[in-house]
């Protein structure tokens, strides 16, 4: 009796974790809304280490965000607005160069939006990043919020 008890629960362990796998599988979107970009038209993301900034409709309230690529199939996505004061922070002006906050000379990497520079006063975050995935075959930007 007790060896039929634990075959019992052997197959129920085997039927929940089959259950829970089969859930993870197809668990794929985040919570949130998702941001649809094909990038073959914008050719300063054609190669790593391109950056644009540019307003996608609908995301980060219509403000304008950073694209920054980082490898082949690799993208950050951060906003464009100092976490010091809410100024806008400028582009960087050379690939691998910083953002700058222009009010308060905070810096920002152009990779991910950490702050490298603290302002002259007071202090600032790093600025607000979205997630992203790109399909490489369709040259497609998914980002996240």
């Amino acid at each position: 009796m007790r060896a039929l008890g634990m075959a019992g629960i052997s197959v129920s362990a085997a039927a929940v974790s089959s259950i829970l796998s089969s859930c993870e599988s197809t668990e794929t979107a985040p919570s949130g809304k998702t941001f649809l970009w094909n990038i073959s038209s914008v050719s300063e993301l054609a190669a790593p280490g391109g950056f644009k900034e540019r307003v996608i409709e609908g995301l980060n309230n219509n403000r304008p965000v950073f694209i920054s690529r980082i490898s082949e199939t690799t993208f950050a996505v951060f906003d464009t607005t100092c976490t010091h004061a809410g100024c806008a922070v400028s582009p960087p002006e050379a690939p691998g160069a910083n953002c700058i906050c222009p009010c308060h000379g905070a810096q920002f990497s152009s990779r991910d939006g950490a702050v490298l520079v603290q302002p002259n006063s007071g202090s600032a975050t790093n600025l607000k990043s979205y997630r992203t995935s790109f399909d490489a075959s369709k040259n497609e930007l998914l980002i996240y919020t």
